[in-house]
């Protein structure tokens, strides 16, 4: 991808889908992987004309680029829609790449293995957690509200390079260690100019506690709400019956909401059958409802949620404060919601640490485990 800051590289494999030999390119579906870390996310892609198209998992973006006439490189665009309008980025592929990014040093790499802290730009507190082998690095940026998933690359010399695309989100991480022992850079998105940030060893350093961030008022009283259910339009409410309720409050477009949307997909079973509730809220960048809902079915077919999912309207304030009036102000997504057994709000986790966070991502898991502990413990039911 073209970013103000450079190419930023990822990579991917084409395969053919299983058909009749005699078929013509253009008639056939692929398999496209794309490496996300040390995983590979599947997807389909098929051959239009001369061009691939490439639509991402969930994600409302795709990747439209001709073949060339050997059929050994991509030149294209990748297309993103927010609110119903798209942006463009161009992209470029060659057959064969195993790397992202070349050594061009005649050093061996520094060492930046470890943690860092620092400022992810203006007034943002940010991690840097780096794992090296040799030159290569793997890592991720973390915030107060998330983290920026898989970023892989290399040390080469004194410069950083990394990179992560996952079809939702791309960043181009750029930086060097300084003579004083800083690393200090710039980061790119897809789009925009980019970044600066500045990082300092620091093996102690820790983030805000995601529980003490949001803002409540009129806790007391219970969170009331009913919204349609996507698929049995029946209507779902918080609270009674129910021992504990998790209310996640999501969206399609959210990396980290596809994260935490996994995890709790993979424990609602658990949940369930302590006779805890789960409800998504949807909060969707597009003013169709038909078009929220649809994605919101994407969603969860993709990662098989077994618990209600609503459209809750659009990600601003207005949409959020009808819905869940006792919460001052979302400052992230996703947020989730924990209440007891008559409804009350007892507990707001303000953003998630996905699995490309490592220990962090296990830590957090272990805390809302103890939370729900805690309600059944307190259940009147």
């Amino acid at each position: 991808l073209a970013t103000a800051g450079g190419d930023l590289p990822f990579l991917f494999r084409v395969e053919r889908e299983a058909g009749p030999q005699k078929s013509k390119p253009s008639d056939r579906s692929f398999k496209v992987r794309l490496q996300d870390g040390e995983t590979w996310v599947e997807s389909v892609a098929e051959v239009r004309g001369d061009s691939l198209y490439w639509p991402f998992p969930v994600f409302e973006s795709v990747l439209v680029a001709a073949v060339s006439t050997l059929g050994d490189s991509l030149n294209g665009y990748w297309y993103k829609t927010k609110y119903d309008t798209g942006s463009a980025v161009p992209f470029r592929a060659h057959r064969g790449g195993q790397y992202k990014f070349a050594s061009r040093s005649t050093r061996l790499p520094d060492e930046v293995g470890g943690l860092w802290s620092g400022d992810l730009g203006p007034g943002t507190t940010a991690l840097l957690p780096l794992i090296q082998k040799g030159p290569e690095l793997s890592g991720t940026v973390r915030t107060p509200y998330g983290d920026y998933r898989y970023l892989t690359g290399l040390m080469d010399g004194d410069s950083l390079w990394m990179s992560g695309m996952d079809g939702g989100s791309a960043y181009l991480l750029r930086g060097r260690l300084e003579e004083n022992g800083t690393l200090q850079g710039m980061i790119y998105s897809a789009k925009g100019p980019g970044r600066p940030w500045t990082m300092e060893r620091d093996s102690n350093a820790v983030l805000p506690d995601p529980y003490g961030m949001a803002e409540l008022r009129g806790a007391e009283r219970p969170l009331t709400f009913q919204l349609r259910d996507i698929n049995t339009d029946t209507l779902v409410r918080p609270g009674p019956p129910a021992r504990a309720t998790v209310i996640q409050m999501l969206g399609t477009w959210c990396p980290n909401c596809l994260d935490e949307t996994e995890y709790l997909a993979s424990i609602y079973p658990d949940l369930a059958s302590q006779g805890v509730q789960v409800i998504g809220l949807g909060f969707e960048r597009t003013h169709q409802p038909t078009k929220a809902i649809q994605n919101l079915r994407k969603l969860q077919a993709r990662y098989s949620v077994p618990y209600p999912l609503v459209h809750a309207g659009k990600p601003d304030s207005l949409s959020i404060l009808t819905v869940i009036p006792q919460l001052v102000k979302l400052k992230a997504f996703p947020t989730t919601i924990l209440l007891d057994s008559t409804g009350r709000i007892r507990y707001v986790h303000t953003g998630f640490d996905g699995p490309a966070t490592g220990p962090a991502f296990d830590l957090q898991k272990k805390k809302f485990q103890q939370k729900i502990l805690e309600l059944l413990g307190n259940s009147i039911n």
